[in-house]
């Protein structure tokens, strides 16, 4: 377990300036009617609502900009684009001008904002007039009959939409009912709204789940120890199998949540080959002696979290989460061989019976590694450490299987 603690340390270790690493992109900012071209730091979406840094070239001086220094800036290739605006004020509290993403711009535009609770925000404006939130109100209401209370949720937006869309008879009242306060919905339908009313619009590209498929092999070298009560505690095992294995990753990225941040699911398979052995045992002038074969044959099914850096042609990763490994197949035998005096036997039986074998084994797994472009496809290295609850399911034989394991894929 120290391996794994050990991994995560440097996991941390590499995270910290992995999130305020810095990311230039071919962009644009717009400050005093002037538009200047350049690059711009990529960022999250909290900050990105706060404060942009630019400058004219990579090698230029860098630039940092408030939303009441520029009106606007964006990026090229991503076709995304940010306007300062003045947000509506909330109870109490003065108004606020943020850089507001561009979701969809024309007759009516829509901006979003991610706030500091990691919560989006929508706004509306409709012939270029101040900013109204489209927002839901939550509460709980009692029956009084019942004494149950109820979740209840009181979709204001529909109102504002219905107020700024009913000059386009095109947009039925069920239609703006299935609206949802969501990125996509809202540019469908002001999109809808904008080409109903003629003139120019500009659309923020779809930016759906993208889920990707690749290959894998897999090589590993993890350890087997077992401790506690049980005779075959005392056992010690060598792993002298191959350990070749693999099978599919998915990769699924939302370009809305974070472009850095995917979640990674696998399908392997994993064999695992172990040799043990417990020499003189010795009673009453007996002396017996234990050969322990173990080979098991796993699909597992690792469930992580990576963070990929977003600079440079090679571009690193980290990830991090939860294995399940449940065995298709196990040959396990044990081989005792027991002497006395002048005579001896040799006995072979099924090593580890069902009553002691557990078939299934939970885990967790830390790992570094690289992604490597190669004409539009990628080349992925990585390193992974594996601590498990390892194979036995008695109180008194503890085990566990851990190691490291060196995996290879290739993104088409």
């Amino acid at each position: 377990m120290k391996h794994f603690y050990l991994t995560l340390l440097l996991i941390a270790v590499f995270i910290a300036p992995a999130f305020s690493q810095k990311d230039f992109r071919p962009g644009y900012i717009v400050q005093n009617d002037d538009t200047l071209r350049g690059f711009v730091d990529y960022r999250g979406a909290v900050r990105s609502s706060k404060t942009t840094t630019f400058k004219t070239d990579l090698n230029a001086t860098e630039q940092d900009f408030d939303p009441t220094q520029l009106a606007a800036y964006g990026f090229a290739k991503e076709n995304k684009a940010y306007e300062a605006q003045v947000i509506p004020a909330e109870e109490g509290q003065p108004a606020q001008r943020l850089f507001l993403q561009v979701l969809a711009k024309g007759k009516v535009s829509i901006y979003t904002h991610r706030d500091d609770s990691d919560l989006d925000r929508f706004y509306l404006s409709k012939d270029g007039a101040e900013l109204v939130e489209l927002k839901a109100r939550v509460y709980n209401k009692k029956d009084p009959k019942t004494g149950k209370t109820f979740r209840m949720v009181e979709n204001l937006y529909l109102g504002v939409l219905g107020s700024a869309f009913f000059d386009c008879s095109a947009l039925s009242e069920e239609r703006l009912r299935n609206t949802t306060l969501r990125h996509s919905s809202l540019t469908k339908i002001a999109n809808d709204y904008n080409e109903c009313m003629g003139g120019e619009q500009y659309t923020q590209p779809s930016r759906k789940t993208i889920v990707k498929p690749y290959p894998l092999l897999a090589f590993s070298k993890a350890t087997l120890q077992m401790s506690g009560e049980h005779p075959y505690a005392k056992a010690t095992f060598q792993h002298t199998g191959l350990g070749l294995g693999g099978g599919l990753g998915l990769e699924v990225t939302n370009p809305t949540i974070s472009e850095k941040l995917s979640f990674m699911l696998e399908l392997l398979y994993a064999p695992y080959r172990y040799e043990g052995e417990i020499r003189n045992i010795t009673n009453l002038g007996r002396t017996t002696n234990y050969d322990i074969l173990l080979d098991l044959h796993y699909l597992k099914v690792p469930a992580q979290l990576r963070y990929t850096f977003p600079k440079g042609r090679i571009r690193p990763f980290i990830n991090a989460g939860a294995s399940y490994a449940y065995a298709i197949s196990t040959d396990r035998v044990e081989t005792k061989n027991s002497t006395f005096q002048n005579t001896s036997y040799t006995e072979v039986t099924e090593a580890m019976p069902d009553g002691i074998y557990k078939q299934y084994m939970f885990g967790a797994q830390a790992g570094i590694g690289l992604v490597y472009p190669i004409r539009g496809r990628a080349l992925l290295i990585e390193t992974r450490y594996e601590t498990t609850e390892g194979i036995s399911s008695v109180r008194s034989l503890s085990s566990s299987i851990k190691g490291f394991s060196f995996q290879a894929g290739y993104k088409f």
